[in-house]
């Protein structure tokens, strides 16, 4: 469960559905089920938010934005991006290519 803490994120407490939301969207915080040994995704962004700005938004990560951490800011973009992977294959999910791909065909992204 992700309860987010304003006071602990150093966040606005109007704001703690839209972080926890946008935690799901960047896939941070993924929604899956494990269930009788097998993972179950049971929500996927349409499309896979960056991470930055979201770390942006928490006064509890300013220090990571001091000119010296933007490797670090990689990093972290990086191991969500790849949990994020190892999650879909687990789930017998496409990879993000494919899906974005089925949505465009689909007619479900106006991007």
């Amino acid at each position: 469960m992700l309860a987010p803490c304003p006071r602990g994120w150093r966040a606005d407490g109007a704001e703690t559905i839209d972080l926890a939301r946008e935690a799901v969207n960047t896939c941070y915080w993924p929604l899956f089920e494990y269930e009788d040994g097998e993972y179950h995704l049971t929500y996927r962004p349409h499309h896979k938010l960056p991470l930055v700005p979201w770390l942006k938004r928490q006064g509890r990560f300013a220090h990571l934005f001091q000119a010296q951490n933007e490797p670090t800011l990689e990093l972290l973009e990086h191991w969500v991006d790849e949990e994020w992977s190892k999650l879909l294959c687990k789930c017998g999910e496409p990879d993000e290519a494919a899906w974005q791909a089925h949505l465009q065909e689909s007619g479900c992204l106006l991007r």
